[in-house]
């Protein structure tokens, strides 16, 4: 059961420093490094990714794991894994497999990593097959979550994050009105977000039940995101809009509609018609490639309302015959 803490960005320094007084072992995106301690900068127990989610592979982890084991890495230390959901993924991975399982700490640095994909324990690597299809379940400790570091990022990682928010208020009436509501802070439904999450996590941590529905476009989407090389987010908020519409859940849609545009995401962005280079090749083998799929269906998940997921078991034939019924998967 993970912990979540908020911190300003002094306080997040203070709490590594404290960290520092133990054996620390860290995965980090280069590309907040110089939003970290100067000392954490230039530790020699960090494995430091440039690419995070192109190297979220077995390549290297194993690059990773050579990296720690040669420098005597035991059960007993603490990992931290620092960045977005791909470096979380990848560290609380490794943080599984090393020793069987060595405590660690998220510290997501995206919009995406602090609502989603950072919390609830679910860990993973890519395969040429599709997305995290190798993983594991190791809970982190805590998740330490500091909104600054959102100011670094570009419009396409807050997009991303956007896509996760509006999930969450399709599967949530309490986070669809603070959405919808002219007052709220970006701070405040951040952690709305992450603490509904892990509710969920802590009642079902593995997917007996009610996590399944945290799975909301993310069939579809898993599949859009490994044809068309886009942030997870985006990728999850096209599923959601067009299996929506695929199945004829016209409330659903409206309510998808309506949270986008108070999320100021571009509809455009959201528009499979302006990805020219489409491969529905790729997406349907991603498709059949589909962890939740079960010999030939699939799980799906939709709401009919807000507050209101169910699952949906479908042929995944039935699946592509809807989707191809719409003129952005024709061709």
């Amino acid at each position: 059961m993970a912990k979540i803490v908020s911190y300003k960005q002094l306080e997040l320094a203070n709490a590594l420093d404290k960290a520092r007084e133990r054996s620390v072992w860290v995965v980090a995106d280069a590309r907040v490094k110089n939003m970290l301690p100067q000392w954490l900068q230039f530790s020699s127990t960090v494995f430091w990714l440039q690419r995070p989610e192109e190297q979220k592979t077995v390549e290297t982890f194993a690059e990773a794991s050579d990296f720690f084991l040669k420098q005597g890495v035991q059960r007993g230390h603490h990992l931290y894994a620092v960045g977005g959901g791909a470096t979380t993924d990848f560290g609380g991975f490794l943080a599984a497999a090393l020793h069987r399982g060595m405590r660690w700490t998220a510290v997501p640095t995206t919009l995406m990593g602090m609502v989603d994909a950072a919390i609830g324990g679910k860990t993973a690597l890519n395969t040429l097959q599709g997305k995290n299809l190798l993983g594991a379940f190791h809970d982190p400790e805590e998740v330490w979550i500091s909104t600054e570091f959102l100011r670094t990022l570009p419009t396409s990682a807050l997009a991303s994050g956007k896509g996760e928010i509006i999930k969450y208020g399709l599967l949530d009436r309490e986070i669809h009105d603070m959405i919808m509501s002219p007052k709220v802070s970006m701070d405040a439904l951040i952690l709305k977000c992450a603490n509904y999450k892990q509710g969920v996590v802590d009642r079902d941590f593995r997917e007996g039940g009610e996590r399944v529905f945290l799975n909301l476009g993310h069939t579809v989407g898993h599949a859009l995101e490994f044809a068309l090389k886009i942030p997870h987010g985006i990728a999850v908020a096209m599923g959601m809009l067009y299996l929506f519409k695929a199945l004829g859940l016209v409330r659903a849609e409206a309510a998808f509609s309506a949270l986008a545009r108070k999320q100021d995401m571009d509809e455009d962005t959201l528009d499979l018609r302006n990805y020219p280079r489409f491969d529905r090749r790729i997406f349907w083998s991603a498709l059949e490639h589909d962890k939740k799929r079960a010999d030939n269906m699939v799980n799906l998940v939709v709401v009919d309302d807000v507050g209101a997921p169910r699952t949906m078991p479908m042929p995944l034939l039935q699946l592509r015959h809807k989707l191809e019924a719409l003129d952005a998967f024709k061709g």
